[in-house]
């Protein structure tokens, strides 16, 4: 099924970015179209679940996070045609290359489980990644956005 990649540059600062990815796991509605409603029915330490109703679809994941290695995963769970994964990663800018910039990275790796998921994955292929590579660019816009802000404020301050 969908295994797409997409990733971007940000002229933002690794916090901003990262703070983005965090907003997202807690403000679907923000990032996403049709969210009609959401919930996290069930929060640990090192993970939770979040159940998602997207345009009438139900959709539960497990997230977790790895802010060491700056990623987020979402990992389906007991869904009826896939089973899988989505990734978001930001990557720091290399250090050696004054003008490089943090990269954010998505990444979906989904199976289908029988053969309407096959049907399913044919007809939608070309939708999911638009989607994905819509997501990434709202992400870097947003963190963008927020610190161009970020700088004014402390311009008008100084």
């Amino acid at each position: 099924m969908p295994k797409f990649e997409y990733f971007t540059p940000v002229d933002a600062s690794l916090q901003t970015i990262w703070n983005v990815l965090l907003d997202r796991i807690e403000n679907p509605d923000r990032y996403q179209g049709g969210v009609d409603s959401f919930s996290f029915p069930e929060s640990e330490e090192d993970y939770a679940v979040r159940e998602i109703l997207i345009q009438g679809i139900p959709l539960r994941e497990r997230i977790t996070i790895d802010e060491r290695q700056g990623e987020v995963r979402y990992q389906l769970i007991d869904h009826p045609l896939f089973s899988g994964d989505v990734y978001n990663a930001l990557i720091p800018a290399d250090e050696h290359d004054p003008k490089a910039r943090p990269v954010v990275q998505f990444r979906m790796d989904w199976r289908p489980l029988n053969n309407e998921a096959e049907i399913v994955e044919a007809e939608s292929r070309e939708a999911l990644e638009e989607s994905l590579k819509q997501a990434v660019h709202y992400v870097r816009d947003l963190a963008e956005h927020l610190e161009k802000q970020a700088s004014q404020k402390q311009g008008a301050q100084a």
